[in-house]
């Protein structure tokens, strides 16, 4: 059996996912993210891994993509896309009607146009105040629990 992974490196959350050579997600995790993306990617990865029979290290994998904000920093990512196409694309697969994203990130809040082949027909995002991001919404929430 073929496992591939992806490795999402946000601002404030990493996202990892092994999935089978059938599309069928096999394992993943969500951990607040780390001041060293590099540590937080490996602990990602490594806490996916556990959570399948057969394999226990990244080589065992037939295929990495590391995307976020921190995905230069994935040391056994072979490829690195950013997480606008990584939507667009992700979305499209699956439901090729959705036109339009709105990614509430940690730092910022983009917009994201889908074309009909799941490439990114446009985007745009803030670029001068975090007010309305996920740390926002996570900051305003902690008072009204």
């Amino acid at each position: 059996m073929k496992y591939f992974a992806g490795c999402d490196v946000g601002s404030t959350y990493t996202k990892a996912v092994i999935l089978d050579e059938n599309g069928k997600i096999v394992a993943s995790t969500i951990q607040r993210s780390k001041i060293n993306a590099e540590q937080s990617s490996v602990q990602a990865v490594d806490s996916c891994l556990s959570q399948v029979d057969g394999i226990s290290k990244p080589e065992d994998l037939s295929y990495i993509v590391g995307t976020g904000y921190g995905r230069n920093r994935v040391p056994f990512a072979h490829e690195n896309v950013s997480e606008i196409s990584c939507h667009a694309m992700g979305v499209h697969v699956t439901n090729p009607e959705v036109k339009a994203i709105i990614d509430i990130g940690g730092q910022d809040v983009k917009g994201i146009a889908v074309a009909p082949d799941g490439t990114v027909k446009n985007f745009a995002m803030n670029d001068k105040c975090a007010a309305g991001t996920g740390r926002f919404y996570e900051a305003m929430a902690h008072p009204l629990k």
